[in-house]
């Protein structure tokens, strides 16, 4: 008899494009206790999809029908647990060549949690553009040639006009996936983003232009009183003291962004393509975006924090509405590329989500290009990929250049046609020294500066996506707003003295993990208890701090192994020079990251061999990732 599955379908539907077909399986319950969902679980499915032949396959192309192309919720997406409105997508990274993951919030994932299935697994190849509709576990095929072409917010409403049903919710890519854009994004409500890793790309190699769902089947869970309880709790919690929660606060009155002038002063914030660390941030800070255009708060579906922003600005005589602009998109296309005009970083980032690209990836490549420019480097290179642009109108500051540029990645025209690739390529297409190149495995670096807080550089160093501050926010234990004593997730001994703070980085690795396996926004931090309880009251798989941590670690060695499968060792767990380079000025100056002792301790942590880059064997038996 079937053990049964509290806070799951208990079904995934694995789709091949190819000749348009499905086939639904059992959700095995112990991968579910052993995985959770969402990320967890697709990479349980993903390394047992890919026999040696298909990595061989991949290796050579990373767009291979072959790739997995994972769309997942988890038991607590959607629950009574606060910002529980989460899903993610998983697959082999274009960009990277490694594994890939994004999440994105919204409402999408309540019609994903609620379609009859966990997971669903796209492979193949469509023979002309499709998107998938899913109405309450029925599967169909839909032809998308009329609407290829179309940008994110085209596709979803003309999409709902041509299925008419109340509470259809739809991911789609735009132009930049399309294209194969390497950091091409997948959009849903509007302009939410799983903008990391390329996932965007992998979708319109597949000529998978959307997923619609409809769903309203409901999961029983296991224990409503025990997650009623624990919610009561920290509305208690969040109301306490005079002040509250001045975090939570700040999120839901300014989103994000509260942090660019607080990021500075803590030297976090890079500018100039990582070579300056003090800039006009007051410029674009949240406060002065919202004093000059009107801004609008929303939340995901289940939100208590309410961090979302719609901002209204004229273009062309018309009002629009832009969906953010977030911290990490007006870092990464405002301060990074020296450009402080607002309005035309608020449309950067709307055209960024417009056409579906990621806002980091693009920021920091566009960013490269100028600091090449602007120091003589690889210009004739440069040169031979202009024509409408000249030269000398690359440079710090011109908003203009830098929607040009967009435009240009976005249609891989001229010089944009390399930029799309990402910073890695760049730099080997452009002939300069690959390490100006900012990234880590050939994920460009966000928006959080690696020397101001040595444990979010090594937690980008050996991140499972490379260098990803979603993966492991350190700097947020370094600012006293990320704390779990228990697990050694504190504040370190120094901002650039992470000696001892090893395991807590490996640890916060681990909570994430679980947080994106859940599936579940960590913006919203309860105590290491409550993260327990949430997801025991909907498993009833009776978790305690060990043995939750250790579904934790479990997931990220597989992810490990499936990149160390795909190619990367030891020596890909590094920063780039530039970004080791000591900074004249600001709260980093003269900072100068040498990790070598601490990602050796890391290694010893992680039972990680020092040589190879692989998990031991001893290690993978031991998490029962390997018989």
């Amino acid at each position: 008899m079937t053990e049964k599955l509290y806070g799951y379908n208990g079904k995934i539907a694995f789709v091949n494009l190819t000749d348009k077909s499905f086939e639904i399986k059992d959700l095995d319950p112990n991968v579910a206790r052993e995985y959770l969902g969402g990320t967890g679980l697709s990479a349980k499915i993903t390394y047992d999809l890919l026999s040696e032949e298909a990595l061989t396959q991949l290796k050579s192309n990373l767009l291979a029908e072959i790739n997995p192309l994972i769309f997942a919720t988890g038991p607590v997406t959607g629950t009574i647990r606060p910002s529980s409105g989460r899903y993610s997508v998983t697959g082999i990274s274009p960009a990277t060549g490694i594994w890939g993951e994004g999440t994105s919030g919204g409402y999408f994932c309540l019609s994903l949690r609620n379609s009859g299935y966990d997971a669903i697994v796209f492979t193949g190849k469509a023979n002309e553009p499709v998107y998938v509709y899913i109405n309450d576990g029925t599967i169909e095929f839909k032809n998308a040639s009329s609407i290829w072409g179309k940008d994110c917010y085209e596709t979803q409403e003309l999409i709902k006009k041509e299925i008419d049903q109340s509470n259809l919710r739809i991911a789609c890519i735009g132009q930049g996936g399309e294209n194969l854009v390497n950091y091409g994004a997948i959009i849903n409500d509007e302009g939410r983003a799983v903008g990391r890793c390329g996932l965007g790309a992998i979708m319109g190699s597949k000529n998978l232009k959307a997923l619609a769902i409809r769903g309203t089947k409901r999961i029983e869970i296991s224990d409503k009183d025990l997650g009623k309880e624990l919610r009561k709790q920290e509305e208690l919690a969040k109301d306490a003291g005079p002040m509250g929660n001045i975090t939570s606060q700040l999120f839901n009155l300014y989103g994000t962004n509260f942090y660019l002038d607080l990021g500075m002063v803590n030297g976090d914030t890079p500018g100039y393509y990582f070579t300056e660390a003090e800039f006009l941030a007051e410029k674009l800070t949240s406060k002065t975006l919202k004093e000059e255009y009107p801004m609008f708060s929303y939340g995901c579906a289940g939100c208590t924090v309410k961090c979302g922003k719609a901002t209204i600005i004229e273009v062309n005589g018309e009002d629009i509405e832009v969906d953010g602009p977030e911290y990490e998109s007006v870092a990464a296309l405002g301060t990074l590329c020296g450009l402080f005009d607002s309005k035309q970083v608020i449309l950067a980032n709307h055209l960024c989500n417009k056409y579906g690209i990621d806002t980091i990836s693009c920021g920091v490549s566009i960013a490269f290009l100028i600091y090449l420019v602007e120091n003589n480097l690889g210009t004739e290179k440069i040169k031979s990929n202009l024509s409408s642009i000249q030269i000398e109108d690359i440079h710090w500051g011109n908003g203009e250049l830098i929607l040009t540029l967009i435009e240009k990645i976005v249609k891989k025209e001229e010089i944009g046609a390399i930029l799309s690739e990402g910073v890695k390529i760049m730099a080997e297409k452009l002939e300069v020294d690959p390490e100006l190149a900012a990234h880590v495995k050939g994920l460009e670096i966000p928006m959080h500066e690696p020397r101001a807080f040595a444990g979010q550089a090594l937690s980008y160093m050996t991140g499972c996506v490379g260098a990803d501050h979603n993966k492991c926010d350190w700097y947020g234990a370094e600012l006293g707003n990320v704390n779990y004593q228990s697990i050694k997730v504190k504040r370190s001994k120094g901002r650039n003295n992470i000696k001892g703070s090893e395991k807590g980085i490996a640890n916060l690795q681990d909570l994430r993990a679980i947080d994106d396996s859940a599936v579940n926004c960590n913006m919203n931090g309860p105590p290491l208890d409550n993260i327990i309880g949430y997801i025991n009251a909907a498993t009833g798989f009776n978790y305690d701090k060990k043995s939750l941590m250790e579904v934790g670690e479990r997931i990220n060695n597989l992810k490990r192994l499936i990149s160390c499968n795909l190619g990367i060792t030891r020596e890909d767990d590094k920063l780039p020079n530039h970004i080791l380079k000591s900074l004249p000025s600001g709260r980093i100056m003269g900072v100068k990251l040498d990790l070598e002792d601490n990602l050796k301790k890391y290694y010893t942590r992680r039972g990680w061999n020092w040589e190879t880059g692989r998990p031991t064997e001893d290690k993978l038996k031991q998490l029962r990732i390997i018989p």
